[in-house]
C-alpha cells in the first residue's frame, strides 16, 4: 500500500480526547472564512476559540510533543465552554497544497491498513487515551472524500466512537470530526449523517480533477513511456520493411 496515503489517513483520524436525540430543526452556519457552509441542529452551540486553542495545547502535551491537533472550529450542545464533552463536532483546516487523489482509490483491506499504521497511531495515546482503533477507511469517488471511523477507549469517559470525513480541497483538506459516546451513537447517527450530508464547498476551492491525477506512479508511467516508445520503434521499422518489399 502506498505509505504516503497511510500517514494521510491515520492523520485524518482524531488524535486524543479532547445527551442528545436527532433534532429536525437545522440551521446553516459557515466556517472556513465563508468558504464552507453547512447545516448545523439549531440547539447546537459553537465551541468559543480559546477552548479549541486548549484542545491543541492538550494534545501536544499528553503526547510529549509528537501530536499537535489544531482544531479551527467546533460545535456542541450544552455548555460550549466544557472541555470535552460528546456529542460534539470539531473541524481541522489543513491547507497543505492540493492531493492527488488517486492514491485513495482501491484502498486495501482494513487490517492491512491498520498493520502498515499502526506505529503512528501508538504515538497518538496518551495518559487519557489508553487505545484507538480503525474500524473503517473508505474513499468516496462521488466527492472526493476519505470517510474513517474510529474507536477511542478514554480512560475516564470510555469508549468514543468517532467518524471523521476527510474533503480534499483545491487548498488541502477540511476534515469534520464527529464524536459520540457508544451509549450516544444511535441517537447521534442520523444527526451526524444529515450534518455531513449537508457539507457544501465553495466553487473556488472545491476539488476539481485533473487529468494528471489519473496517471499512473511515476515509475509505472516510465515503464508504459518506454513500452509505448518501443512499440513505436517496432511499428517504424515494420512500415520501413514493408516498402522495401513492395520497392
Amino acid at each position: 500500500m502506498n505509505a504516503r496515503a497511510v500517514t494521510l489517513i491515520i492523520g485524518f483520524t482524531v488524535a486524543l480526547p479532547l445527551r442528545v436525540a436527532a433534532d429536525d430543526a437545522m440551521r446553516p452556519v459557515e466556517i472556513y472564512d465563508g468558504l464552507v457552509t453547512l447545516d448545523m441542529p439549531e440547539h447546537w452551540n459553537e465551541i468559543p476559540a480559546d477552548v479549541l486553542e486548549y484542545f491543541s495545547l492538550k494534545s501536544a502535551e499528553e503526547s510529549g510533543g509528537l501530536v499537535v491537533e489544531i482544531y479551527q472550529h467546533g460545535f456542541r450542545p450544552g455548555d460550549p465552554e466544557a472541555d470535552f464533552a460528546p456529542p460534539q463536532i470539531l473541524f481541522q483546516i489543513k491547507e497543505s497544497g492540493r492531493l492527488n487523489y488517486r492514491q485513495f482509490i482501491d484502498l486495501p483491506p482494513i487490517e492491512v491498513v491498520r498493520d502498515h499504521g499502526a506505529a503512528q497511531l501508538d504515538e497518538r495515546k496518551g495518559p487519557l487515551l489508553e487505545k484507538l482503533r480503525l474500524n473503517e477507511v473508505v474513499f468516496d469517488r462521488e466527492n472526493f472524500s476519505i470517510h474513517v471511523a474510529t474507536t477511542l477507549d478514554l480512560i475516564f469517559e470510555g469508549k468514543v466512537l468517532v467518524t471523521s470525513v476527510s474533503f480534499l480541497t483545491e487548498r488541502g483538506v477540511l476534515t469534520v470530526h464527529c464524536y459520540a459516546l457508544i451509549s450516544q451513537h444511535v441517537a447521534m447517527k442520523p444527526v451526524f449523517d444529515r450534518i455531513l450530508e449537508s457539507v457544501r464547498i465553495d466553487d473556488s476551492i472545491r476539488y476539481r480533477p485533473r487529468l494528471g491525477d489519473r496517471m499512473p506512479p511515476r515509475p509505472a508511467l516510465i515503464a508504459y513511456a518506454i513500452a509505448f516508445v518501443l512499440a513505436i520503434m517496432v511499428f517504424v521499422v515494420h512500415l520501413l520493411q514493408r516498402r522495401r518489399r513492395t520497392a
